[in-house]
């Protein structure tokens, strides 16, 4: 039965497990970069194209990028990279969801939902070993192959050295970011 004026919340979490897959060459630090993170645009564009062909596969609908749920997932493995945690939750205690919210806003629809799937790998992982990791945990496959999705976004970042918790050795952080809103009601200041 649809939910008619009223505003639906689904937030679906789930932590990946740590891959090591080597394949291709991470990109270059400058010398005078100690710490150097990159952003590795390629790996995000190449991890959405495999989600689909693997959503096609299944019958099921392609994702569209969102730049709003891209600038969440860069935004989320930039800081993972950076303050040395591997969480849905920030280390500041924002939640998830009010973390997505910030980029991929609930007001003013009558459903929103957001999923996300995080994976940490060495510096070679490619979109098929990535997407492959997700499939094999049955929480992730879930996330995937939800037939209510319409939009992704990708954030993936290369560091090294890395934090402790990811080897202190070059790592790549992949986060997905899942959304979906229907049912545009009134617009905030809008008077009719």
């Amino acid at each position: 039965m649809p939910l008619s004026g009223m505003r639906q919340l689904l937030v679906l979490a789930v932590l990946a497990p740590a891959l090591a897959v080597a394949s291709s060459p991470a990109p270059a630090a400058s010398p005078q970069d100690a710490d150097a993170l990159a952003r590795l645009a390629a790996l995000e564009a190449q991890v959405l194209r495999e989600l689909n062909r693997v959503r096609a596969a299944r019958g099921l609908r392609p994702l569209r990028p969102a730049d709003p749920l891209r600038a969440a997932a860069a935004s989320h493995s930039r800081a993972m990279l950076r303050a040395g945690f591997f969480d849905h939750d920030s280390p500041d205690g924002t939640s998830f969801a009010d973390r997505l919210r910030r980029f991929y806003p609930d007001r003013g629809w009558e459903r929103w939902a957001v999923g996300e799937t995080l994976l940490a790998g060495t510096d070679g992982t490619g979109a098929r070993a990535v997407v492959g990791a997700w499939l094999d945990s049955p929480p992730h496959r879930e996330i995937i192959l939800s037939a209510a999705w319409r939009e992704a976004g990708i954030g993936a970042f290369w560091a090294s050295p890395s934090p402790p918790l990811f080897g202190g050795g070059p790592a790549v952080v992949v986060t997905a970011d899942f959304g979906v809103r229907t049912g545009r009601g009134q617009q905030p200041g809008f008077a009719p």
